[in-house]
C-alpha cells in the first residue's frame, strides 16, 4: 500500500499563527506588567505601614513631639543635610529598605553616591537621599518626604526656628498628611510640587495614585489632586480655613503659595498629567 505523505503548514497558516501569538502577547503583556506594578505597590503600602508605626513610636518616646524634617544645617562637604527625620526613625525600623518603594526609581541608590542640593527634585540615577552619610550602609532611599506645610523644612539648629510640632497641635490627625511619596531625594515634600515642580510628586502607574501616611499613622492611597481640593478641606494644613474664597495654604515657611484653580493649565502639562 503506498505511503501517504503528510501535508505541512502553508506560509499563510504560519503567518496566521504568528499574528495570533502577537495579538495575545500584546493583550497579556500589559496585564502582566500591571499585575507586577500592583504587587510592588502592595510592598510600598506595607513598608509605609511600618514607617507609620515607627513614627508613632518616635512620638511616644519623645514626649509626644514629631521629628523635625531636618535637624542639622547643610553639610557642604557632602552636599547633603547631615541628619533628617529618616535618620531619627531608623532605630524603629527593622531595615533601611523599609524606606524604599520598589516602584519608585529614587529608591534605587548606589552606596556613597550623593545627590547635589540642586538636584533633589530631579535626582540623578543612583543618587542617595538626604541623611545617607550617617547611615552604616552609606545609602538612603529617596521617594518619601515629610509634609512641609505641617512641619517646617528649616533645620532645627537654625536660629529662631520653631519648636518641634507636638501631638496636641495636630487637630486632624486622620486627615492631615505626614509623609507623601515623591520623585525626589529631599527630606520634605511640598504641595506646590503638584504644579511647580512636575514630576516632583510620584504616583504609581497602576491607578495613578500616591500613598500617604497620615498623622495618626494610617496609610491611604489617594489621587494627588484630591488631597488639595476642595481647598477648605485639603489634607496638607494642620488647620485649614473654612473660607471658600481663600487662595493660599497656611503653614510654615514656603507653604503659602497661591493655589491655582483645579482646571488651571499648570495642572495640564504633560509632566503633571503623568500622575493625574
Amino acid at each position: 500500500m503506498p505511503r501517504r505523505s503528510r501535508a505541512g503548514f502553508t506560509l499563510i497558516e504560519l503567518l496566521v499563527v504568528i499574528a495570533i501569538i502577537a495579538i495575545l502577547a500584546a493583550i497579556l503583556f500589559p496585564v502582566f506588567a500591571q499585575a507586577r506594578e500592583r504587587a510592588r505597590m502592595s510592598t510600598c503600602l506595607s513598608n509605609q505601614r511600618q514607617l507609620g508605626t515607627a513614627l508613632m513610636m518616635y512620638v511616644q518616646d519623645y514626649d509626644e513631639t514629631f521629628p523635625y524634617i531636618r535637624f542639622h544645617s547643610w553639610s557642604t562637604e557632602k552636599g547633603n543635610n547631615t541628619y533628617v527625620w529618616k535618620n531619627a526613625v531608623r532605630p524603629y525600623l527593622k531595615s533601611l529598605d523599609v524606606l524604599a518603594c520598589p516602584s519608585n526609581p529614587t529608591s534605587r541608590t548606589i552606596p556613597g553616591m550623593p545627590t547635589p542640593n540642586s538636584q533633589w527634585v530631579t535626582p540623578p540615577a543612583g543618587g542617595n537621599a538626604e541623611g545617607w552619610a550617617l547611615e552604616p550602609e552609606q545609602r538612603m532611599p529617596g521617594g518619601y518626604g515629610m509634609n512641609a506645610c505641617a512641619i517646617t523644612w528649616v533645620p532645627a539648629d537654625t536660629k529662631g526656628v520653631s519648636p518641634p510640632l507636638r501631638w496636641a497641635e495636630v487637630t486632624r490627625p486622620a486627615d492631615t498628611i505626614l509623609i507623601a511619596e515623591a520623585h525626589s531625594t529631599a527630606a520634605d515634600v511640598h504641595p506646590n510640587w503638584m504644579w511647580l515642580s512636575c514630576p516632583g510628586v510620584f504616583a504609581h502607574p497602576a491607578g495613578k495614585v500616591g500613598n500617604f501616611i497620615f498623622f495618626d499613622g494610617h496609610v491611604k492611597s489617594r489621587k494627588w489632586l484630591s488631597t488639595l481640593f476642595p481647598l477648605p478641606e485639603n489634607n496638607w494644613e494642620l488647620s485649614p480655613s473654612p473660607d471658600p474664597n481663600r487662595k493660599k495654604l497656611q503653614g510654615p515657611t514656603d507653604c503659602g503659595h497661591a493655589i491655582p484653580a483645579p482646571d488651571a493649565s499648570v495642572f495640564r502639562t504633560p509632566a503633571c498629567l503623568a500622575y493625574q
